[in-house]
C-alpha cells in the first residue's frame, strides 16, 4: 500500500469495530459480487460519521478473503491479527493506495501523481487496486483536474472510494464522475450507534450519561471524547462548564491539540444547551461560540500562546453565567 497524505492519523484507521453501517455495507458487499460495485464511489456527510472508518472496513473485507483471520462480517470488526489489516496500519498493501490532507493543507497534484503511478502497477491481490481519497474537499483545482483522467477510465480491478465533507468545496466535475452516498443518521439511528459505542468504549456509563451524550453531533467526536476518558483520570460530568475548565487545565498542562479538538466539542456542546434552555438569546449564544471557535482555529493554526487562549475562552463563557 501506497500512503500520500500530509500528516499519519491513528482514527479511522485504527478503528476496530463499525457502527451504524450495517446497511451500507452489506448493499455494497451485493454489488460487488454481483460485479456490479460503482467504480468510483463518493461518500458525502459531515465530519465524523465514520465514512472513512467505514470505507477502511470494506477495503479489509475486500484484501482479507481467504486468510485465516478474515473479515468478521457477522460483528462487523477487524481482527488485529489480520494480515490486511497489518499491511495496512504499517503502510506496505500493494493493493491499496491512500491520499489524504489534513489541517489546512491541500491536496497536491504531485500526490495525484504519485497515485497515476500506483495505478500503472502490477498488484499481486486478484489484482485488485483500491484507492481511498480522503478529505477529497482539501482537493485543488489542479490536483482535481489531475485527478479526474483517473476515475474517468479505470480498469475493471480498480475502484475508488472518495470521502467528502463539505460538498461546497469539491469540483462538480469529481461529483458527477462518481456514484453519490449522502451519508446521514436519524436521532433513533445515532442514539443506537452511541449506545454501542459506549458499551465498548465505557460499559459502566449508565443510560442517563448516554442521554447526556447525545449533544454530540458525531460518533467521530464521541470516541475522541472516549479516548481522552481511557488515557486520564477525566470523569464524566453532566455539567459542561466542570468538564470545560477541566479541559481547559489539561490543555495547559499538556499543550495537546487532541485535548484542545475535545474542548472544543464540550464548548459546542455547551452552547447547544444553552440554546435549547433559552432559545431567547441563542443569536448571541452563536455569536460566541463562533468566537471561542475562531479562537480555538487560530491556535492550532498559527501556534498562539495557550494562556491568552484559555484567558479568553474563560472570559466569553462566564458571561453566559
Amino acid at each position: 500500500m501506497k500512503v500520500e497524505k500530509s500528516k499519519i492519523t491513528n482514527n479511522p484507521i485504527n478503528q476496530l469495530y463499525l457502527y451504524g453501517y450495517e446497511y451500507y455495507f452489506d448493499f455494497f458487499e451485493k454489488l460487488y459480487k454481483n460485479n456490479k460495485l460503482p467504480h468510483s464511489i463518493l461518500l458525502s456527510g459531515n465530519k465524523g460519521l465514520g465514512k472513512t472508518t467505514f470505507v477502511y472496513h470494506f477495503i479489509n473485507f475486500l484484501l482479507s478473503q481467504g486468510e485465516e483471520k478474515k473479515y468478521n462480517k457477522e460483528r462487523f470488526s477487524i481482527d488485529p491479527n489480520n494480515s490486511s489489516y497489518t499491511l495496512t496500519v504499517n503502510g506496505t498493501h500493494s493493493n491499496l493506495f491512500i491520499l489524504d490532507a489534513f489541517d489546512d493543507e491541500n491536496i497536491k497534484v504531485d500526490q495525484i501523481r504519485k497515485l497515476l503511478l500506483f495505478l500503472n502497477k502490477t498488484t499481486y491481490y486478484k489484482g485488485l487496486k483500491l484507492v481511498l481519497i480522503d478529505n477529497a474537499e482539501k482537493l485543488n483545482i489542479n490536483s482535481s483536474n489531475a485527478l479526474l483522467k483517473a476515475i474517468e477510465e479505470p480498469s475493471n480491478d480498480t475502484y475508488f472510494f472518495i470521502i467528502n465533507n463539505d460538498s461546497q468545496k469539491l469540483l462538480n466535475t469529481i461529483k458527477s464522475r462518481c456514484i453519490n452516498f449522502n451519508i446521514n443518521f436519524n436521532f433513533s439511528e445515532k442514539k443506537n450507534i452511541f449506545n454501542k459505542i459506549i458499551k465498548q468504549y465505557e460499559p459502566t456509563i449508565s443510560q442517563i450519561d448516554l442521554n447526556n451524550f447525545l449533544y454530540f453531533d458525531s460518533h467521530g467526536n464521541l470516541i475522541k471524547y472516549l479516548d481522552v476518558l481511557k488515557n486520564s483520570n477525566f470523569s464524566i460530568s453532566e455539567n459542561y462548564l466542570s468538564s470545560i475548565s477541566y479541559l481547559m487545565e489539561i490543555y495547559n498542562a499538556k499543550n495537546d491539540n487532541k485535548i484542545l479538538a475535545i474542548l472544543a466539542v464540550f464548548i459546542q456542546n455547551y452552547y447547544n444547551q444553552l440554546a435549547l434552555k433559552n432559545s431567547s438569546f441563542i443569536n448571541n449564544y452563536y455569536i460566541n461560540l463562533n468566537k471561542i471557535l475562531y479562537l480555538i482555529n487560530n491556535m492550532k493554526k498559527f501556534h498562539l500562546d495557550k494562556k491568552n487562549l484559555i484567558f479568553s475562552i474563560d472570559k466569553i463563557i462566564k458571561n453566559e453565567r
